[in-house]
């Protein structure tokens, strides 16, 4: 854990910040802690806090009243979700407990069976406000998380290795999930249809429970007793020469690790062909593994007016829409010089601080040479080693670094290709939203 006064700090000092993940605590001047936040890069997110203009100014309050900072680093954003939900309910921070209540919060919730009800097995569900569930249900709460879109992420991987039940009413016969492997299938027909259609129903209910113990732990934080649970399991079924179990229990260890890697797309998943150009840019760029996310940039302009940013992202090598984000550049006078350079520099700066952002795996700009040192500088302020491109369409070359260049008539097609495609949505989506600005503009005027 590392510690720094807040009063002291410079924008240096939050460099000095490890960009791994983790989360970080902001104490008051007796020491006690009165907020925590979780961070994919603890680098970017300290940077954020040192950006008044960035600060939210609910915020702004808390850090008027924060005397030091400490941070713990972590091996993966999913294992900072779920500790920062363990220390939150530990410290009961003021300030966590202040922007609760404006429903960002969430909580996963184990409603237990009950005698007066059909449903006899537990239920997993997410909520903003605990307090409204029935407590008659005898619940068990976890959390308070903050990032819904993890959290659900993580249950999905969780539900497919540990199988529970997701079904909203009970079903006369097996649902449909039981018929393709992801449900046990006990746990949402009647019981008394149970015994019908599952003979081996006793051990079924005891692999669900089993089930539901393990996505508990999981989500407070006992990953390693899982996975030592786990491989007992499997070497005590490979010692009794039963295969099929010891695979279930290597498996469901793997989905786990996976989980808490954060790496959700599977690589079968990915189009052959572009799984063949992501191997490709792998080893063109010495990567440690395929560039699950890319990240492509582009700017517009006319003469420097109603200049434009766009960022747009291939995940898997397709395009993920979602994903894409425009900037309107604020920076003073653009229409002196229309300098591509300098607003490189401010639209990937001002990405980098959007730490709730994934950050990729290998980013390409368009253009040349001066493009690529501009989106360099960058990178190296922030301490950020992400593999980077530049794509010189008129020039027809590729650099990755600052004396290393590709012609790409010598680059393979499949590679070129997907470069090709990745440089394209970048300038058609700064174009399209440029042209959009200059239109608003010219009406304006008249």
């Amino acid at each position: 854990m590392r510690a720094h006064y807040v009063g002291m700090l410079t924008r240096e000092d939050f460099k000095k910040a490890p960009s791994s993940p983790g989360i970080y605590f902001f104490k008051d001047g007796a020491g006690k802690i009165i907020y925590i936040g979780k961070a994919q890069n603890l680098k970017l997110r300290l940077l954020s806090y040192a950006n008044g203009n960035l600060v939210e100014a609910r915020k702004k309050t808390m850090l008027e009243e924060a005397a030091t900072i400490e941070w713990r680093e972590l091996s993966s954003d999913i294992e900072a979700l779920i500790e920062e939900a363990i220390a939150i309910k530990r410290y009961k921070t003021k300030y966590n407990i202040e922007f609760r209540d404006d429903k960002q919060y969430f909580f996963v919730v184990f409603l237990k069976p009950m005698k007066i009800s059909k449903q006899k097995f537990p239920r997993v569900v997410i909520t903003h406000q605990p307090q409204t569930i029935n407590h008659k249900l005898k619940t068990v709460f976890i959390g308070p998380f903050t990032d819904g879109a993890a959290l659900k992420s993580v249950l999905r991987m969780l539900e497919r290795a540990f199988p529970y039940c997701t079904c909203k009413v009970i079903h006369m016969r097996p649902c449909v999930r039981s018929e393709i492997g992801r449900c046990l299938g006990i746990c949402c027909v009647e019981e008394k249809e149970m015994k019908k259609y599952f003979p081996d129903w006793k051990k079924r209910e005891r692999i669900y429970f089993k089930n539901i113990r393990r996505v508990r732990s999981i989500l407070t934080g006992r990953k390693k007793d899982v996975i030592t649970a786990l491989t007992r399991e499997m070497k005590q079924a490979a010692k009794n020469q039963n295969f099929e179990n010891a695979k279930i229990s290597r498996d469901q260890i793997r989905a786990v690790e996976n989980v808490f890697r954060h790496r959700p797309f599977i690589k079968r998943e990915i189009n052959p062909e572009r799984l063949h150009a992501l191997a490709l840019a792998e080893a063109l760029l010495k990567l440690p593994d395929i560039p699950i996310r890319i990240e492509g940039y582009d700017m517009s302009n006319l003469k420097g007016k109603d200049a434009v940013g766009s960022m747009v992202v291939f995940e898997n090598g397709e395009p993920a829409k979602s994903e894409y984000r425009l900037f309107k550049i604020r920076m003073k006078n653009p229409e002196t010089g229309g300098d591509d350079t300098a607003m490189i520099q401010e639209v990937l700066s001002r990405r980098l601080r959007h730490d709730e952002w994934p950050l990729p795996d290998m980013i390409m700009i368009d253009g040349g040479l001066g493009q690529w040192s501009a989106a360099k500088k960058v990178l190296d302020l922030y301490q950020i080693p992400i593999p980077l491109t530049s794509l010189a369409k008129r020039e027809e070359e590729l650099w990755i670094g600052p004396s290393e260049k590709y012609a790409l008539k010598n680059l393979s097609p499949k590679l070129l290709h997907l470069f090709g495609h990745i440089r394209n949505e970048a300038h058609r989506f700064a174009i399209t939203f440029h042209r959009n600005r200059r239109a608003k503009s010219l009406f304006l005027q008249n």
